[in-house]
């Protein structure tokens, strides 16, 4: 099992979604989705080691042996590397933004 950390600017990223909910539905609403997508990432501390490392010019630009995985209904990509007994989230980002 890995330690789940996330980079400062990942808080900003997640802050945002909740924002951005909050602007079009409820505040109620906007912290259960949030608390959904961070349970989702907390799964990599047993789960990263499943996934593949990828082929993606926009995702490795976050950190040369980045991984990412879809999540909450496709709609954004999680990306993040293992380093030790680590995984680092280095990146959430809209999964429209990923090509390959």
């Amino acid at each position: 099992i890995y330690n789940v950390v996330f980079k400062a600017t990942v808080f900003d990223e997640i802050a945002a979604i909740k924002d951005f909910i909050v602007s079009v539905a409820s505040k109620e609403l906007a912290l259960k989705y949030v608390d959904e997508l961070e349970q989702e990432v907390y799964a990599l501390s047993y789960l990263a080691p499943c996934v593949s490392d990828t082929d993606s010019s926009i995702v490795k630009q976050y950190h040369p042996n980045a991984r990412k995985i879809i999540t909450h209904n496709k709609k954004w990509t999680i990306i993040f590397h293992i380093d030790g007994d680590y995984v680092i989230i280095d990146k959430i980002i809209p999964s429209k933004m990923i090509i390959a």
